[in-house]
């Protein structure tokens, strides 16, 4: 079994623990935190692994005793911020998950010795002082029932925030090696269209691969650019080859409207390509609806592919970006060998 293989069947017996162990109650909710960040690691969920480490070991502070403002963002995101009904104002709260379960059972303790047993008073004011000692037992009890709802409520959203964690990535895993094999059947098809593409074209496809194993994230908004030069490379090249010598600047498609195809207009250009070749496919490669959707499809690429330009890029974003990318180019490439 390769390293990844086992990874991962390490981490879906990670999520079996979590998710059965909460389910049946046999496991409390620092245990659970703990096989969350096992996951995350196993998973290399850089994502989860910031979020659970704060988990663990605290919320970063400021020296005025301020959460810092990303761990903050954090901590509501997952379930920690509440509404103050005093001073209408949101806060989070940061007990850990070990320190509310100590908490919960200390209080627990201290209510079963909490009691007027053993009190006696003799004299005029014994029947005064008793009352007073009566309410004040009852007080101070109400107080730490409120107490120890609040931190049951507060573990009661850790719990299920680890719980969703596991279960996201057990369906993750088991899903992704399903799709693993699903998509590997279809880049061997897309590979062979890609390989009749230029030289030019083929490297923007290689940068692409390089850019993902350097497991650098400051290189994920590259891959984003690499992403969007392989699309104007290929549309260009595409475009060449439907309209070879073509000198025209638009193109009047079936509903009769004009789109401009000349210069940076990779996305019109690709529109022209599609619907002249599925004009001419021997076979109904992609139906007229299919079409439209490519075509909207390519829009949100295009899309996702700019927003390296403007903010800071993920692993699941630079992923997200190839895979559509991939396989809308090799949708059309697909359709464009049926009509050779």
């Amino acid at each position: 079994m390769d390293n990844f293989a086992t990874r991962r069947t390490q981490a879906l017996e990670a999520c079996e623990k979590v998710i059965n162990g909460i389910e049946d109650g046999t496991i409390s909710t620092s245990s659970a935190l703990l096989l969350c960040k096992k996951i995350a690691r196993l998973v290399n969920d850089t994502d989860g692994q910031e979020w659970l480490s704060y988990e663990y070991g605290g919320y970063p502070r400021t020296n005025d005793g301020f959460i810092i403002t990303p761990a903050w963002n954090i901590a509501a995101q997952h379930g920690r911020s509440y509404m103050d009904n005093k001073d209408k104002k949101r806060y989070v709260f940061t007990e850990l998950a070990a320190e509310l379960e100590e908490a919960i059972e200390g209080i627990k303790i201290a209510l079963n010795n909490y009691s007027t047993q053993g009190f006696s008073v003799e004299g005029e004011m014994a029947l005064l002082a008793t009352e007073r000692m009566t309410l004040r037992v009852s007080q101070n009890t109400n107080d730490l029932l409120k107490s120890i709802k609040t931190n049951e409520s507060r573990l009661s959203i850790l719990q299920s925030q680890y719980y969703d964690y596991a279960v996201r990535w057990q369906i993750d895993l088991q899903f992704g090696k399903t799709a693993k094999k699903v998509f590997e059947e279809y880049q061997e098809n897309v590979d062979l269209y890609f390989s009749t593409l230029s030289g030019v074209t083929l490297q923007k496809l290689s940068a692409i691969e390089d850019l993902m194993e350097d497991g650098n994230p400051e290189r994920y908004s590259q891959v984003l650019t690499s992403c969007r030069r392989l699309w104007e490379c290929t549309a260009k090249q595409l475009h060449d080859e439907v309209f070879p010598n073509c000198n025209e600047k638009t193109y009047k498609t079936k509903t009769g409207k004009d789109i401009d195809v000349s210069g940076e207009h990779y996305n019109n250009k690709l529109s022209a390509v599609i619907e002249t070749l599925q004009g001419k496919a021997t076979k109904n490669t992609l139906v007229g609806s299919e079409v439209v959707y490519l075509i909207d499809w390519m829009e949100n690429i295009n899309s996702i592919q700019s927003t390296g330009v403007h903010s800071e890029v993920t692993r699941e974003q630079a992923m997200q970006c190839i895979i559509h990318t991939y396989i809308a180019l090799g949708d059309i490439l697909e359709l464009r060998d049926s009509v050779q």
